[in-house]
C-alpha cells in the first residue's frame, strides 16, 4: 500500500486512496467483532454468563411468565424457589398467572434463586 503525507498547519496526514481506506475499516470492524466474540466466550467460560436457549426466548415471545419460564428451566418447582427466594409460594404463582406484578423487591429476590439478572424477568 502507497501512503502518501501532507501537512497542513503543523500536522501530517497521511492520504490513501479511498478503497484502501474502506478495508483498513472493515478490518477494524472485524476486529472489534472477534474481540467481542472472544470476551462473550470467556465469560462464558468462567461461569459469568450463559447462553440462552432458544426454547426461553421462543416461551418469552409466545407471552408467558419469564419467572415460571427460568424456574421451569432451572427445574425448580414453585415450592423450592420459594424456599431459595424467601418470596412465599403464592406470591410466584400470582406472578406467574398474570395477577401480581411483585415489587421490584420480591423480583430481585426472584432474580437472584434463580441466578439470571433482573432484566431477564421483567
Amino acid at each position: 500500500m502507497h501512503i502518501e503525507t501532507i501537512t497542513r498547519k503543523g500536522k501530517e496526514f497521511a492520504v490513501i486512496p479511498v478503497s484502501e481506506l474502506r478495508k483498513l475499516m472493515g478490518d477494524a470492524e472485524m476486529l472489534a467483532d472477534v474481540r467481542a466474540f472472544d470476551s462473550a466466550k470467556a465469560h462464558i467460560a468462567r461461569g459469568e454468563d450463559e447462553i440462552i436457549p432458544f426454547e426461553i426466548t421462543a416461551r418469552r415471545v409466545n407471552g408467558e411468565s419469564p419467572v415460571k419460564i427460568w424456574r421451569e428451566y432451572r427445574g425448580l418447582t414453585q415450592e423450592k424457589l420459594a424456599k431459595q427466594s424467601r418470596v412465599s409460594r403464592a406470591m410466584i404463582a400470582a406472578i406467574e398467572t398474570g395477577h401480581k406484578q411483585g415489587s421490584i423487591a420480591t423480583i430481585k429476590k426472584l432474580a437472584a434463586a434463580l441466578g439470571v439478572g433482573l432484566d431477564n424477568l421483567v
